[in-house]
């Protein structure tokens, strides 16, 4: 017998199942076999898998179904298997199984090469089957039903014993009780990536892996693009941009003669058979082609919307939206995650759907079907993070959908939802991004002047200040304003947002009286609107005691947050995240009273509550840690801080970047606990660094710019650079007092340290004066016990005792000394350097706006 050449004519034969041949040699009877891929990529983890699936059985012939979207090599995948395992079978056999007939022409073509008596076709493949069946050719033969359109069809053509292998390949994925089905994924993106580069040098990996994603790594698009490109020399990114303007036309001209048919073909033929078959089925694909290519949620799909009769009654019935869904997922148009309870069409799918198939009614009729769809599942309450995995997965469809485009209420509501979720999340850069993109939108389609367009302008400008893009967002907060005021006037609960946003302009402008009298207006405002229990109203006083702890009014802060706290927690819960920010708050406010020990404790169980509701790596469990450490140094734990802050640091880096405004202030939080634990190079280094990333964000007369040198002047001291020290300090002070004023107490701690640099160079009559003043003032701002006016007192006691008044200096030392140990404790280090008669340093903590 002669064997059959790939793609020859089947002729008859004698079999002689087991005549040994060499290992690259095709079996004794072999038929209809494609071509092998020399260009195959990939897939090595499913061709490890094929034959242990193939042989798990020994009693009976158990198929396997290799089953996926059209387009994504399953038939490759079938024809590389059999030419790796070509020494395996004596008989490999390839039958088209699109229909009954083709089916019944490939296995009577076998029948003939097995030299069967000649017969009708129907005939002959049950001769066949009925030979394979009953093992009269030996047990290694594989079967390869390809393109499979039905199962059933498939069905009573296998023999299913004879100790043979049957690989089929199919759309479809329901092929339980018939075969042991497979499904075939598309490549990973490395597998891309490598296919288009090994076809064309020019291709760098960097655009390979922006086609791949573009392509959803879909194996016969990424091969016919990697020949395209090789052929025609087409730039890559204008390959991308054709396929965001016209998919449909670019993959029919990328399938090249000898590349068979584009996959937009197979798609097509798929589309109108599923529209013959279940036309409800048809508008869901054509709806899904509006959501993301992200798991879809079947909740999404139960809506009572009104889009087109045939699918509105499978979104109310859900027995017709299931038969609709199955029928997606058998022509391989969908796949269906039952432990998610997700459905997801491909994305190649979706552009096909959007751009080359739709008329411009069906487009609009189904995109804005997805917005309503969208808008229906929208909690309303972003800020609750019991509701916040709903909006996550929201988030990728309503950018699909092109959300901002819709003219309808609801969902231009839910993408303002999105928008405070994701600030919320602390994921600022997307809130900005949606928010620009919506507030673009709206101005063109609703007018500038439009409540909702005022509105996301609003959140924009929060979102901008949130980035420390401070000039722009006081552009956007202004103009704003001007717009909300020639449409409302001033006393609308509306507004109250802007002024929040007004307050905040302030605060990055360094003028931290004016916030606390303007945020002090809005408190008022609110509370005489809305009444003092409401949400805003409360937040409104949260925001105020920013501004007080800001100006320096540290035990006003302190009264109001417990007092908003309370409120917070029999209106809003114990663990809303509004109401952990004002908790956060009043512990920074106890830090800065001086009740040490207290804030320590209370923040150390704060930061475990975090920790185990949000988890260890959750943004406000890492600024809750940041905290932490501020709270252990100032309790005198000066490597439990150290600790603390390293880990906050790098997680705020690897979140936000080096020039956030909370990782500035937790790296100068850090550079005091490098100071502490004795390493002054690399806290005079961070300090240094710290200090550069404020003036180049808030300017170089912000009070928090200003905070940051004193702390610095300190390390330049201790480092040997009291000169270096003296000048900054002197320089500091002037506008610290120019700025803040001279009771703030960032210019009173200005003011002990230079005190401190003056009598490190023996200048001591200067460094009594300031020392004095430092003691008047912080009794007056901080009172008398606060450990910076104890400190003050304790410095000045040394340099009277330097200049021989000890007489003077005999109040300001065991007393002073006494005071140390039932404020601080013995134990605190600061009272340990006292009793050694060392002078004590001063910090300004790193402070929030």
């Amino acid at each position: 017998m002669r064997a059959l050449s790939p793609g020859s004519e089947p002729e008859a034969a004698a079999p002689a199942p087991h005549a040994p041949h060499r290992p690259d040699a095709p079996p004794a009877v072999w038929g209809r076999i494609p071509a092998r891929n020399l260009n195959f990529t990939g897939r090595a983890d499913l061709l490890e898998l094929l034959p242990d699936r193939l042989h798990n059985s020994t009693t009976a012939v158990v198929p396997v179904a290799v089953h996926g979207l059209g387009g994504i090599g399953k038939t490759q995948l079938a024809t590389e298997y059999l030419y790796r395992h070509l020494r395996n079978y004596d008989l490999i056999w390839w039958i088209d199984a699109a229909c009954t007939t083709r089916i019944h022409t490939g296995l009577a073509d076998l029948a003939r090469a097995l030299g069967m008596p000649q017969a009708c076709e129907t005939d002959l493949a049950v001769s066949a089957v009925e030979a394979l069946r009953l093992g009269c050719l030996g047990r290694r033969w594989l079967l390869i039903f390809d393109g499979a359109d039905d199962p059933a069809t498939v069905a009573p053509h296998l023999p299913r014993t004879g100790g043979g292998h049957i690989l089929i390949t199919s759309r479809y994925a329901d092929w339980a009780g018939i075969a042991r089905p497979l499904p075939l994924p598309p490549f990973t993106r490395e597998e891309s990536i490598a296919l288009l580069v090994g076809r064309g040098p020019e291709i760098t990996a960097a655009d390979a892996g922006d086609l791949a994603d573009k392509l959803g790594d879909l194996p016969l698009a990424i091969e016919q693009a990697a020949a395209w490109l090789t052929v025609t020399g087409m730039p890559v990114h204008d390959h991308l941009r054709l396929l965001d303007d016209s998919p449909t036309k670019l993959l029919e001209a990328t399938a090249a003669p000898e590349g068979g048919e584009p996959v937009t073909t197979v798609w097509t033929r798929q589309f109108e058979q599923l529209k013959s078959r279940n036309p409800a089925a048809h508008q869901l694909l054509h709806l899904c082609a509006f959501l993301a290519p992200d798991p879809i949620p079947r909740q999404l799909l139960t809506s009572p919307v009104t889009i087109s009769p045939e699918l509105d009654a499978a979104l109310r019935d859900p027995i017709t939206l299931a038969r609709a869904v199955r029928d997606l997922t058998r022509h391989g148009l969908a796949e269906i995650d039952h432990t998610r309870n997700t459905l997801r069409v491909h994305r190649l799918v979706q552009r096909v759907l959007r751009h080359g198939v739709m008329d411009p009614q069906q487009h609009a009729r189904m995109q804005h079907g997805a917005h309503q769809l969208l808008a229906a599942l929208d909690p309303g309450d972003p800020e609750s993070s019991a509701h916040w995995p709903r909006y996550r997965d929201l988030l990728p469809h309503a950018h699909a959908a092109e959300l901002a485009a819709c003219e309808d209420t609801p969902p231009r509501r839910l993408l303002l939802n999105l928008m405070r979720y994701l600030f919320e999340d602390r994921r600022h850069e997307h809130a900005a991004q949606l928010a620009t993109l919506a507030r673009d939108r709206f101005s063109t389609h609703l007018g500038p002047a439009h409540p909702d367009t005022l509105a996301v302008s609003t959140r924009l400008g929060l979102y901008l200040w949130a980035l420390g893009r401070y000039a722009d967002a006081a552009q956007v907060n202004q103009r704003t304003l001007a717009l909300w005021q020639h449409l409302s006037g001033e006393e609308t609960v509306e507004i109250l947002p802007l002024h929040h946003n007004l307050v905040l302009d302030l605060r990055a402008r360094g003028d931290f009286a004016a916030a606390t009298q303007r945020s002090e207006q809005t408190w008022h405002q609110a509370t005489r609107m809305l009444g003092r229990d409401d949400p805003a109203a409360l937040y409104a006083a949260f925001q105020h005691g920013i501004s007080l702890r800001l100006s320096g009014a540290y035990r006003a802060a302190a009264d109001l947050d417990e007092n908003t706290h309370r409120r917070q927690i029999d209106v809003l819960g114990r663990w809303q995240p509004r109401t952990l920010s004002t908790l956060s708050a009043l512990l920074v406010d106890l830090r800065e009273t001086g009740h040490y020990a207290q804030a320590r404790v209370q923040q150390e169980q704060l930061t475990e509550s975090f920790r185990t509701h949000y988890g260890e790596d959750q943004i406000d469990s890492v600024v809750s840690s940041f905290l932490l450490a501020v709270a252990r140094r100032k309790d005198g734990d000066h490597p439990g801080a150290l600790a603390l802050s390293t880990t906050a640091l790098d997680r705020l880096r690897l979140v936000y970047g080096d020039d956030h405004a909370t990782t500035m202030a937790c790296a100068l939080a850090h550079s005091l606990d490098l100071r502490y634990a004795g390493d002054l190079a690399a806290a005079r280094e961070l300090g240094e660094q710290t200090v550069q990333r404020y003036r180049h964000s808030l300017g170089e007369h912000h009070p928090h710019t200003l905070a940051a040198g004193v702390d610095l002047a300190v390390t330049m001291r201790l480092h040997g650079d009291a000169s270096g020290a003296r000048t900054l300090d002197e320089h500091l002070l002037e506008h610290l007092r120019a700025g803040t004023g001279p009771d703030h107490p960032y210019a009173i701690i200005a003011t002990i340290n230079l005190a401190s640099d003056l009598s490190a160079l023996n200048e001591l009559d200067q460094a009594i004066e300031l020392g004095r003043d430092a003691i008047d003032r912080g009794r007056r701002v901080l009172g008398e016990d606060h450990p910076t006016v104890l400190a003050a007192s304790h410095n000045l006691g040394l340099d009277l005792t330097a200049t021989g008044h000890t007489d003077k200096a005999a109040p300001l030392r065991e007393p002073i000394l006494d005071r140390y140990r039932q404020i601080l404790g013995a134990a605190h280090p600061a009272t340990q350097a006292s009793g050694r008669g060392e002078r004590t340093d001063c910090d300004i903590e790193p402070m929030l706006m």
